[in-house]
């Protein structure tokens, strides 16, 4: 080195300095890819444990509803479903995010919206939903399933590399861990990237397809491969465990057999459209007018009360009404008396808005599939009755579904690929896609908030009633080796609810864009409201240098 000429020193340097950053900007591309796959292959191994415990527990509780032949056993039930309320309103005392679905929590928390203790969190809502689901409550795996895969792409993202430079990788690989979450849940992997883009984020963007893929394959093979080794055809099948499309094996889609028949099908898919948004807007109301109400209610307990003993009278008189509704679309055909589909459509309806409401630990997805199935069963059977071919019974219900699905929750992409993975048919891809547009439309119009975001509010609102909020206004450069650099500001994770109002180049003012490409000295001011200002600025220090309060 000392016998370098000072002109070859000076090259030598600016060499190092290049390679240095392009090191780091490979780096930056790279690890969201490695660190993905390593999540995905944690969130496949406990999610796959977390799924067959639940569906353990819930055949236990099938069994016990169905046995609840003697006042000796309708009271051991009833005894078990109030120490299960005990211990879940316990849970939710210690650790209050582990409320309601799991989804919400799970997009705000990518989102950067919410802040939990991941570890606990997650341990918390294992136990909460396994709770709910041994004692028949109304509520599904997957929404949990969603949440704890985003819980631990949080804690990969914090146990790896520096506090400093790690906040957006660790947003990247909770969205990756919920879409996992997801697509283990449903052996839907098209669906669960549909899901991060659509849902979770909101928004179109190359990282976030990164990080959904590179978390859900190795999910699905390790989820696989674990369902495999405990005896998938043999044991799982018997507890109710199915994979891809045979998870809605009864509702094999058919060719149909003329254009008279399709264009029919068409037709009943739109008048399909208006009734199902009607009910899912009806739907969503209800949710949030007995949140409101149950909100009312400081004692865990007496909140969570009415509804175990409202699922457990359900369940000694129909015991199909147990649990995710799975099982009560499953015995719900066109072949079952008109009433008694209005009866189990109501009691579907009731359970799951009142679980709902009230904040219990479980999810609201398959619930909610339940609800629209069996509103479509009783259209199905309708139709039937006026002259549509049997046939294509199972084409009417799944329509349905998706169509109850997408207005609920203003996802119709991912509505049509869960219709599509689910039945593992293009048959009916018309007429689901027709009731799909219509239902989300008329939603819209009607200006019914989506499920999941009104309630992620809710749960922001929340935190933010013990948290110190304001606006803040921060001021630094990009440095070569920051992961902004070089990248466009619309494809850029920025901490919840700021904006990029000034770029200065040199000396030359840009106005910012979301096409605008950061390069290395740019100088940005970043505005953010409703934020926590000494999170935010930490935050920030991952995407300029140091930034300086103004």
């Amino acid at each position: 080195m000392l016998g370098l000429q000072p002109r070859n020193y000076d090259r030598y340097r600016r060499d190092k300095k290049f390679m240095t950053e392009k090191s780091s900007k490979i780096y930056n591309t790279v690890r969201p890819f490695i660190y993905g796959c390593i999540t995905g292959v944690v969130c496949g191994a406990v999610l796959s444990l977390f799924l067959t415990c639940a569906k353990v527990t819930t055949s236990f509780a099938f069994g016990m509803y169905s046995s609840a032949d003697t006042p000796l056993a309708v009271v051991c039930i009833i005894m078990l479903a109030l120490l299960c309320c005990l211990l879940t309103a316990v849970i939710q005392t210690l650790n209050p995010p582990c409320r309601g679905s799991g989804i919400p929590l799970a997009e705000g928390y990518a989102r950067g919206m919410l802040r939990v203790k991941w570890l606990s969190t997650a341990a918390a809502m294992i136990a909460g939903s396994l709770l709910a689901f041994v004692s028949g409550m109304p509520v599904g795996s997957e929404g949990p399933s969603v949440c704890i895969g985003g819980l631990i792409g949080d804690g990969i993202g914090k146990g790896v590399g520096r506090k400093k430079n790690n906040t957006e990788l660790r947003r990247y690989l909770i969205t990756g861990g919920a879409s996992a979450g997801f697509a283990v849940a449903f052996n839907a992997p098209l669906t669960g990237v549909t899901f991060a883009l659509e849902e979770t984020h909101r928004r179109f963007s190359p990282g976030i397809l990164l990080a959904a893929f590179s978390t859900i394959v190795p999910a699905i093979l390790t989820s696989q491969l674990i369902f495999w080794a405990l005896g998938h055809n043999d044991y799982l099948y018997g507890i109710g465990i199915r994979s891809g499309a045979a998870a809605l094996s009864y509702l094999s889609q058919s060719d149909y057999g003329s254009v008279a028949d399709f264009f029919t099908a068409c037709g009943i898919a739109a008048v399909c459209g208006v009734i199902i948004a009607l009910l899912a807007i009806a739907f969503n109301t209800c949710v949030f007018a007995l949140g409101k109400l149950f909100g009312k209610i400081k004692s865990s307990v007496l909140r969570l009360m009415p509804v175990f003993v409202l699922s457990v009278v359900c369940g000694l008189c129909i015991g199909t009404t147990v649990g995710s509704g799975e099982v009560t679309l499953e015995h719900s055909s066109v072949n079952t008396a008109l009433w008694l589909l209005f009866v189990l459509l109501a009691l579907r309806f009731i359970l799951t808005v009142c679980a709902g409401g009230s904040g219990m630990t479980g999810g609201l997805f398959l619930p909610m599939l339940a609800i629209g199935g069996i509103a479509g069963t009783i259209i199905t059977k309708l139709c039937i009755m006026c002259g549509m071919n049997d046939a294509y019974a199972p084409n009417t219900i799944m329509l349905c579904i998706a169509a109850f699905f997408a207005a609920s929750v203003r996802a119709p992409i991912t509505a049509i690929a869960l219709a599509l993975e689910l039945t593992a048919s293009f048959s009916n891809l018309l007429p689901v896609t027709i009731a799909v547009a219509i239902a989300t439309a008329i939603s819209g119009i009607l200006r019914s908030a989506p499920l999941y975001e009104r309630l992620m509010e809710n749960l922001q609102r929340e935190q933010h009633v013990t948290a110190s909020v304001g606006t803040v206004t921060l001021c630094g450069a990009v440095s070569a080796c920051s992961t902004v650099c070089g990248k466009r500001i619309r494809d850029i994770l920025w901490p919840y609810n700021s904006l990029v109002t000034v770029l200065m180049r040199g000396n030359t003012e840009i106005i910012p864009d979301g096409e605008t490409i950061l390069l290395e000295g740019d100088i940005l001011t970043v505005r953010a409201e409703n934020t926590e200002p000494d999170r935010f600025t930490e935050d920030m220090r991952e995407y300029i240098d140091i930034p300086i309060q103004t």
